[in-house]
C-alpha cells in the first residue's frame, strides 16, 4: 500500500464565501467545484489543490493545526499588497538561508508562509 500523490489539501472554514473570497481574490486560486453551501474545490495550477468545506458537527479541525506554504517571486512586495488589503499578518518578513519568508493568516487563522528563494548570483 501506498500514496500515488496528494490529491488536494482540505481545510474547514467557519465562513466558507469569506474563505473562498481570500483564496480566490487574493491568492490567485480559480474554482474547479462549486458545491456550496458545503465545498469548493480551487486550483492554483494543475497539481496544487485545495478544498474548502464549510464547518459541520461532524468536522471537528482546530485552526492552525496546518501551515499551508507557497512560493512567491518577492515576499516584500506581497506583503505590501497583504498590508493593503488588510491580511493578516503573523510574522513579517525575515531573512533564511534560502531567501526571505513571512506568514500571513487566512480568514479562519489558518497560518500561511510565503517564501521567495534568494538571486542565484
Amino acid at each position: 500500500m501506498g500514496f500515488a500523490s496528494l490529491s488536494a489539501v482540505m481545510l474547514v472554514c467557519g465562513d466558507l464565501h469569506r474563505s473562498l473570497r481570500f483564496y480566490r481574490d487574493i491568492l490567485g486560486f480559480r474554482v474547479t467545484a462549486d458545491a456550496a453551501p458545503a465545498r469548493f474545490d480551487l486550483e492554483l495550477r494543475e497539481g496544487i489543490a485545495l478544498s474548502l468545506h464549510a464547518r459541520s458537527g461532524l468536522l471537528a479541525v482546530r485552526p492552525g493545526s496546518l501551515q499551508l506554504g507557497f512560493c512567491v517571486d518577492n515576499v516584500d512586495a506581497f506583503l505590501a499588497d497583504c498590508r493593503h488589503l488588510e491580511v493578516p499578518i503573523f510574522q513579517d518578513a525575515y531573512d533564511e538561508p534560502f531567501g526571505r519568508v513571512a506568514v500571513i493568516g487566512d480568514p479562519d487563522g489558518y497560518p500561511i508562509q510565503v517564501a521567495s528563494p534568494r538571486a542565484q548570483s
